[in-house]
């Protein structure tokens, strides 16, 4: 039975921000009929960030079908996935509030799984849910293949698996929305506001039984140079919380050990015009980053690599720039 806004409050409240996948957000809310949880135990907010595809009409149709309550939105302008969750998340009607995206599928005791990580734990604002990838063969077998991780705790707090008690995101001050000086994908904009959070006095848990299946698939070269150049943004989250630096970096000045060996490499190539001797600066980053032959097209996957590489190296700098802090 459904819970209506003048009957029994929800126990969570799901917020799901979808854009142009109209089949894969119908997959998704027609999986959450499955909760263990019940389905008067929660509510789903969705919110369409002024797709173009059949995305109204398609949730539009399944408000009556679903056993639970639906509830669609839709964003005045396309912002991305932050601000479609900020649409989202202060019309929640439950004092805890779940998110996931539209490309993933949630184990049946998924809701059941993360709220019962809040259980007599009043300073616990955030939890992290454990996030498989729907094929991992091909995670690996694939160049440029992409899908989200996460095996335990990290510091990322990636919102395709996250529940946050309702104060601990209003404390946060919800998802960034600073992130817009460069054009590109979302990134980030869920790492600060999990850390927003901590910054705010709560503390996080990690949920391994609320499970969530998130789809791999094949990113352009594009949406990889874009999301690297978009690096500025992690170096801000380091500079504002200097935990995050410890915690994630390899070094303080480096983010991963393949930026630094990207830096060296450049240098020694340009060294290398008037000391030969200095290409072997290359050599750590050459065994590193090499793609691998099984994936075919080896001579493009090298070029690709170092294009972004580049990219990423350039996000460094100008977040180095931007937020007065040197990283490479």
């Amino acid at each position: 039975m459904k819970t209506e806004p003048d009957g029994q409050t929800p126990r969570v409240s799901v917020v799901i921000p979808t854009y142009n996948r109209a089949d894969l957000c119908a997959r998704l809310l027609r999986t959450l009929a499955d909760q263990t949880i019940g389905c008067d135990a929660f509510e789903v907010i969705v919110v369409d960030d002024c797709s173009n595809d059949d995305t109204t009409d398609v949730l539009k149709a399944l408000v009556p079908e679903l056993p639970y309550r639906l509830r669609p939105m839709r964003t005045a302008a396309n912002g991305g996935a932050g601000p479609a969750r900020n649409l989202g998340w202060p019309t929640a009607q439950a004092p805890i509030v779940a998110f996931t995206d539209d490309d993933c599928v949630p184990a049946p005791n998924w809701l059941e799984a993360g709220v019962a990580a809040f259980t007599d734990k009043p300073h616990v604002g955030l939890v992290q849910g454990r996030t498989l990838a729907s094929n991992f063969d091909m995670v690996h077998s694939v160049r440029w293949a992409h899908a989200v991780i996460v095996d335990g705790p990290n510091s990322f707090f990636e919102t395709c698996n996250i529940f946050y008690r309702r104060q601990a995101i209003e404390d946060a001050g919800g998802f960034g929305e600073d992130f817009n000086w460069w054009s590109s994908p979302a990134w980030c904009e869920d790492t600060l506001a999990g850390w927003s959070a901590l910054d705010a006095g709560w503390e996080s848990a990690f949920a391994p039984d609320a499970v969530v299946s998130h789809d791999v698939d094949t990113r352009s070269l594009k949406w990889w140079v874009k999301t690297s150049l978009s690096q500025y943004r992690e170096v801000a989250i380091a500079k504002r919380f200097p935990a995050y630096r410890e915690q994630t970096f390899w070094r303080p000045w480096a983010p991963r050990r393949h930026d630094a060996a990207f830096v060296a490499a450049a240098v020694g190539a340009i060294a290398a015009t008037r000391w030969r001797p200095a290409v072997l600066a290359a050599v750590p980053y050459l065994v590193w980053r090499r793609p691998s032959v099984s994936q075919g097209q080896f001579a493009r996957g090298c070029v690709e690599t170092v294009i972004i590489d580049s990219a990423r190296t350039a996000g460094n700098l100008i977040g180095s720039v931007r937020s007065r802090t040197l990283v490479l």
